[in-house]
């Protein structure tokens, strides 16, 4: 597995904000190698998982379900462009807030291409963070009376997407 040594750091994060995590076999016809969604939480087999950040980003999209899918929500689940950009930079807040490295969480094998969303974050350009806004997780604009009372992205004042 790749940056292993991110793993217990990476569950760690996930579980302060909120979402489960739990050890297990996953079956081999999953999405993501090692990674299963089960039941609004993430079952994790270490013997499978290929990338350490997967696990980040695989939360970030239970993250941006509304709760009621959250719960309830196992195996794959449905292509939202929306969402996945959402999950993307929800994953980016995340590695700030938590201290890792972005070349753990999109790296190299990442299918949106580990490299150029590095590139695309470090240079603080918008993917994914105006929906984080739309749901009330965070704000972008500093002058934004309606959201003051949220911190600026990449801090986030919400780690899971209200109803």
């Amino acid at each position: 597995m790749l940056h292993q040594e991110y793993l217990s750091a990476i569950v760690a994060a996930i579980e302060i904000v909120g979402l489960s995590v739990r050890w297990g076999p996953v079956a081999d016809d999953i999405q993501l190698p090692g990674i299963r969604i089960v039941d609004g939480g993430l079952t994790v087999d270490t013997e499978r998982l290929l990338y350490a950040g997967d696990v980040l980003h695989e939360a970030g999209h239970l993250a941006v379900l509304p709760p009621s899918e959250r719960a309830s929500v196992s195996g794959t689940l449905p292509s939202d462009g929306a969402q996945e950009m959402a999950a993307l930079a929800w994953s980016f807040a995340m590695a700030q807030r938590f201290d890792l490295p972005l070349d753990v969480v999109f790296h190299d094998g990442f299918k949106a291409g580990g490299s150029s969303l590095r590139e695309t974050f470090a240079a603080g350009h918008l993917l994914g963070q105006p929906m984080l806004q739309y749901w009330g997780m965070t704000r972008l604009d500093p002058d934004d009376p309606e959201r003051a009372h949220l911190p600026l992205y990449p801090e986030m004042g919400l780690w899971l997407r209200p109803a």
